[in-house]
């Protein structure tokens, strides 16, 4: 069996923008997802305006994940 990988990169200038655009795109790897079965899909705030939305082994079929970069340097 294939693992899908799946991630698309999301900008806004506007809240309503940022809404619009993660619900399209979740919608999207939400069905991919359900062709695969193994993958839920994680939500990442990257920055002002900046998201990542993509198919996570790390998060459990059936499931949205909302997550913050953390961009501290170590």
């Amino acid at each position: 069996m294939s693992t899908t990988t799946a991630q698309k990169k999301i900008t806004a200038t506007t809240a309503e923008e940022a809404q619009r655009l993660l619900d399209i795109v979740v919608d999207e790897l939400r069905r991919l997802a359900v062709a695969e079965g193994t993958h839920g899909i994680l939500v990442t705030k990257t920055g002002p305006g900046q998201f990542s939305v993509e198919l996570s082994e790390n998060v459990p079929y059936g499931i949205t994940e909302e997550a913050i970069a953390d961009h501290t340097d170590v």
